[in-house]
């Protein structure tokens, strides 16, 4: 009963109520993932990036503009895997949810639905958190004609799941603000991109670089702007769309539900997770935070995590926190570019 409860909360349009108010700024993968989920290659997408850069938001607006072009309302699941605590009494929970939803929302099966032209559409927030997310993923879509959306805050988690949804699933990695979003959420000016998707064959033209410089001049000076207020207060969309706050409560509140929440809760998801060593892997994520931009290898990272931290601390464990904290997208490692192969290769860039 409270599962059920929870979910009709989570869904408040099958009652003709509205969602939460919603921002008016569209981050950039809106328009890509409104055709992904209308008319894309596979029956599943999967939206990824890092805590706070504006997933939630991006599936409820969806939702709203699918209730805004007359879709019904009961044709649209949203279920936050996060915030339900009932759903740990369940087996296979994405299953359980999409019969119960079929059988008591939808009123009809999901390929009853399809043919009639009206199919549903799923959207599951933050699958990560569930075991063996992929191979009901998996079920649902090879047995029933349904449009799904997840998302994901783990890299590793969501990774591993790719394999038996090959085919079934097209991907798309969400990051913090662009220059560009900075200069419409910051200072009203929208910015079109000049590069479009899947646009390369326009760089074997010369022409195009050509305009690129032109465009690169026309937009001087809001592009200065951007970069200041991203100088200012980087690219997460909390710390750039309320300028009014001051840095460190802002810097406070990242630090709180970005950072310590990736640390703290994605440290110890899985059978390693226990052994994990979470005052190194802050300090590790300290020096990627010191030397972003930079390539730092073994000769930096192995002196100062042994000096803070009084033990004889390998290289190879380091690089294996390195990678953890890739996974989790707090921090990007970049691998060199080798021009020559017998060249000794190069640390990877780091880049928050």
């Amino acid at each position: 009963l409270d599962l059920v409860d929870n979910l009709r909360s989570l869904n408040p349009w099958w009652r003709g109520q509205p969602g939460p108010p919603l921002p008016t700024f569209r981050r950039w993968p809106f328009a890509r993932l409104q055709h992904l989920l209308g008319h894309g290659m596979t029956p599943a997408s999967v939206l990824r990036g890092p805590r706070r850069v504006g997933k939630t938001v991006l599936l409820r607006q969806l939702i709203e503009s699918l209730i805004a072009e007359a879709v019904n309302p009961q044709r649209i699941l949203y279920i936050a895997f996060d915030e339900l605590p009932t759903l740990r009494d369940l087996d296979e929970p994405v299953l359980a949810i999409a019969r119960w939803y079929e059988r008591e929302v939808l009123a009809t099966t999901f390929n009853t639905a399809a043919h009639e032209g009206r199919p549903a559409f799923l959207f599951f927030d933050e699958v990560q958190n569930l075991e063996a997310w992929a191979p009901q993923i998996k079920s649902l879509v090879d047995n029933h004609a349904v449009r799904v959306l997840v998302t994901g805050s783990s890299s590793l988690r969501i990774e591993a799941g790719r394999d038996s949804l090959a085919g079934r699933i097209s991907t798309l990695d969400l990051g913090p603000l662009l220059l560009r979003e900075i200069a419409e959420l910051r200072f009203g000016h929208s910015v079109a991109p000049f590069w479009a998707d899947n646009g390369l064959d326009a760089v074997t033209h010369a022409e195009f670089w050509r305009s690129a410089v032109e465009r690169s001049r026309e937009d001087r000076e809001i592009r200065g702007r951007a970069y200041a207020a991203f100088s200012e207060r980087g690219a997460y969309p909390v710390a750039q769309e309320r300028p009014d706050r001051p840095w460190p409560e802002v810097a406070d509140y990242l630090n709180e539900t970005v950072i310590k929440r990736a640390i703290q809760h994605d440290l110890r998801m899985g059978a390693r997770g226990v052994r994990r060593d979470e005052k190194l892997l802050e300090e590790v994520f300290r020096l990627c935070c010191r030397y972003a931009g930079q390539t730092p290898g073994a000769s930096v990272f192995v002196p100062e995590i042994q000096q803070a931290l009084g033990g004889n601390v390998g290289w190879n464990r380091i690089l294996n926190y390195l990678r953890f904290l890739d996974g989790t997208l707090l921090v990007r490692l970049i691998p060199p570019l080798e021009l020559r192969l017998k060249r000794r290769k190069s640390p990877s860039k780091v880049s928050l």
